[in-house]
């Protein structure tokens, strides 16, 4: 898989997630800050209210003393203390003169007159009050620097020092605080001072309770929203995933499942197991989709699909490639039980289909140590297979350094063809046909050589299979023919005797349904009479379009070209081809010449070919004759001409023009 179609997969995976928990981290730090504001408020506004209620109440405890000087002190002290039995909050009051000298206390608890202060309420101006336990110490922060009896608050915790002023307490159940302040008020020339004890209840918080409530709830509905949000990205971050990695045929892992988790198996387990990656693929499956249908095609491969997971352990990877192809990767301990454990799969997937007999082909590639790469060792698995070829039964093979030798051919052939036709890089050889009766030049072939600039003499079997197998051999054809037509015309025009030419037309050109003018726009272009070219067909070409294939060698016959078979008996229908083919001449394949039993069942074919063939009013050409036994039997039976290295191997136009130019 390439670096950037990984890339959009991680893009597509992550896209949603990092902005939802950026959101709620967000979201929380600030509902933080201002829960942590609200409180802090909160009880700074409490003790604010509780020390103003306290200063009044001092006050109204110190307006008692206005007339102290009027004779009436016992009933002022009688009123001070009747207060002091009403609210439990007062602990003592303590009065002095202006000298001061003590008047008047209701017990004997006397303050410290340095550490006692007037209560000044500045409005906003405290902006925060935290009582700490350890320490005994009111910390108090606020915008303006505020004086008391000319001390800054800053230095309240020197003024009220460790002298029990701010404490906590349990003896008031009901309170969460409470705290012990002398309040020193100046009336009448008297300095009156009264001990309090404020007290710091939970109803004291009911407004800022409710509000931080419904604050709670808003908070609540934000954060249950974001973690909605963010529990529905992860669900839909793995239904992409799954998603992603689904295969449309099988409703299984597909193939970008395949490459993720095998390269991660080849990266953590390849120190532990031998790993196998594996090409398996059902035979002619185009050819059941077209029996069967599509659908049913498509249902065959998902059966298969689910009896190969069955056979894959937790360790090993199988995924679905394309059509009715697989790939694996297995882990094995030596090659007798990977084999048994293909063979096994292969059986499993013939119950697939009980009534029908089905083929399959494997290529196996073993995984060497430090190779982490499974998609190329796949395509080694893959190269593998298809040198197995189209046989009919089950077949397994290993993939071997030759196959990557001969794949990185048809690689280099494929680069170079293109600029190899333009640069005329194939050459014409011609090979003589001689006739039997006078031994004397009657015709040639026209063959393709390779003259390669770096690579050298290439010869036609280590190209023409890549030409036929990728399409270029249509190409190739034109100008073959239009280099025979070319020549042709030449000799014609040199007053040269023209003997007919016979050049190969691909099966692939007979998917043309206008083959046949094409062809006679190629020569006409020349003008050479038809006759002087013969064009060979091989039998495997009626195995197409049989229609096209008759329609056209009618219309080639009719324009007056010689239209020939080729390799006459390679095939299994050479005689039904015989009997729908008006031909004009038959060529024997040389494999009739060869082997042990030449001389007896070969031979006899023979004869019977060429005399069917003389029934049927149609020329023998015998290729590949070596010997002089062999061209005797070909008079004898009277075969037309003789093509083999007895009288001549392919040669170059220039050395044929030289060797036959008194013909």
């Amino acid at each position: 898989m390439s670096d950037s179609k990984d890339k959009r997969i991680k893009k597509l995976k992550k896209k949603r997630i990092w902005p939802s928990i950026l959101g709620l981290f967000i979201i929380t730090i600030i509902f933080g800050i201002l829960i942590i504001f609200l409180i802090s408020f909160a009880c700074v506004d409490v003790i604010q209210r509780k020390l103003i209620e306290g200063n009044s109440q001092a006050e109204a405890i110190a307006g008692l003393f206005e007339n102290y000087e009027d004779g009436q002190e016992q009933r002022i002290q009688d009123a001070v203390l009747a207060n002091l039995e009403m609210k439990s909050e007062f602990e003592a009051v303590w009065v002095a003169d202006a000298d001061g000298n003590k008047l008047w206390s209701n017990n004997d608890m006397v303050p410290d007159r340095e550490r006692v202060f007037d209560f000044i309420w500045v409005d906003e101006s405290i902006m925060h009050l935290i009582v700490e336990e350890d320490d005994n110490q009111i910390l108090m922060f606020y915008e303006d620097d505020i004086k008391i009896n000319g001390k800054f608050f800053s230095e309240m915790y020197r003024l009220i020092g460790r002298d029990e002023s701010i404490f906590f307490s349990n003896e008031k159940e009901s309170a969460i605080m409470q705290i012990r302040l002398w309040f020193a008020q100046e009336v009448n020339g008297l300095e009156v001072y009264t001990l309090q004890t404020i007290c710091v209840y939970g109803y004291d918080f009911l407004m800022f309770i409710l509000c931080i409530g419904l604050f709670g709830i808003m908070i609540a509905v934000f954060m249950l929203y974001y973690l909605i949000s963010f529990i529905s990205v992860i669900v839909s971050m793995r239904r992409t995933t799954k998603i992603i990695y689904t295969d449309m045929v099988t409703g299984g892992n597909n193939w970008l499942h395949f490459v993720k988790k095998g390269n991660s198996l080849l990266k953590r387990k390849m120190g532990t197991r031998n790993y196998a990656v594996l090409h398996l693929k059902m035979r002619k499956y185009r050819s059941f989709c077209t029996c069967f249908g599509v659908k049913e095609g498509e249902a065959l491969v998902e059966k298969m699909y689910h009896v190969l997971k069955k056979n894959i352990k937790r360790y090993e990877v199988m995924a679905h490639q394309e059509n009715a192809q697989f790939g694996l990767m297995i882990a094995y301990t030596d090659e007798q039980q990977l084999l048994a454990r293909i063979e096994a799969m292969e059986s499993a997937l013939d119950a697939v289909l009980p009534k029908m007999k089905v083929y399959f082909a494997v290529g196996i590639y073993r995984v060497q140590q430090k190779e982490r790469d499974i998609e190329q060792l796949y395509n080694n698995a893959l190269l593998a297979c298809d040198m197995l070829g189209e046989e009919a039964e089950n077949q397994i093979a290993f993939f071997d350094v030759e196959m990557n030798k001969q794949r990185l051919w048809e690689r280099k052939v494929e680069d170079d063809m293109d600029a190899a036709l333009s640069n005329h890089e194939f050459q014409i050889y011609l090979q003589p046909k001689i006739s039997t009766a006078q031994e004397v030049l009657a015709g040639a072939e026209a063959l393709v050589r390779w003259i390669h600039p770096t690579e050298g003499f290439i010869p036609p079997n280590k190209f023409i299979p890549i030409f036929e197998r990728n399409g270029f051999i249509l190409k190739l054809d034109d100008y073959m023919l239009e280099g025979i037509a070319r020549q042709q015309a030449q000799w014609i025009n040199q007053g040269r005797k023209v003997v007919p030419i016979s050049v190969n037309i691909s099966r692939a050109h007979f998917a043309k349904e206008d083959l046949a003018e094409h062809i006679c726009s190629i020569v006409d272009k020349y003008q050479v009479p038809h006759q002087f070219i013969e064009l060979e067909l091989t039998e495997s070409a009626f195995f197409d379009d049989k229609n096209v294939l008759l329609q056209t060698v009618k219309k080639l016959r009719t324009a007056g070209f010689i239209v020939s078979m080729d390799d006459f008996g390679a095939g299994y229908s050479s005689l039904n081809s015989l009997k729908e083919l008006q031909l004009d001449v038959l060529k024997l394949d040389a494999d009739f010449f060869r082997g042990a039993d030449v001389q007896e069942r070969g031979l006899l074919i023979v004869s019977e070919v060429i005399d069917l063939a003389k029934k049927l009013n149609m020329k023998i050409v015998a290729e590949g004759i070596e010997s002089r036994e062999q061209v005797d039997f070909l008079t004898e039976q009277e075969c037309d001409l003789i093509q083999g290295y007895f009288f001549a191997k392919p040669m170059p136009i220039c050395e044929f023009e030289e060797k036959y130019k008194e013909v």
